[in-house]
């Protein structure tokens, strides 16, 4: 199983926790500022303070077997 990935929130700066291997799909949300979301399924999506470069960085390192970056 793949490690937790640890991101921010963007609403208090509390960090969330991410299992890699339930994400369907990681997109950018155009706004102002522009949102990293995090799709799990068609129900549930997650927004989070890190840029989406990072985030789809720090799942593909979770669930290639390395540590994510912190």
């Amino acid at each position: 199983m793949p490690k937790l990935c640890k991101f921010t929130s963007p609403a208090d700066g509390k960090p969330v926790y991410v299992n890699p291997a339930l994400v369907t799909v990681v997109y950018s949300f155009k706004g102002q500022p522009p949102d990293t979301i995090i799709g799990f399924g068609k129900d549930y999506m997650l927004g989070v303070a890190e840029s989406l470069e990072e985030t789809v960085s720090r799942l593909g390192e979770a669930t290639a077997g390395e540590a994510p970056k912190e």
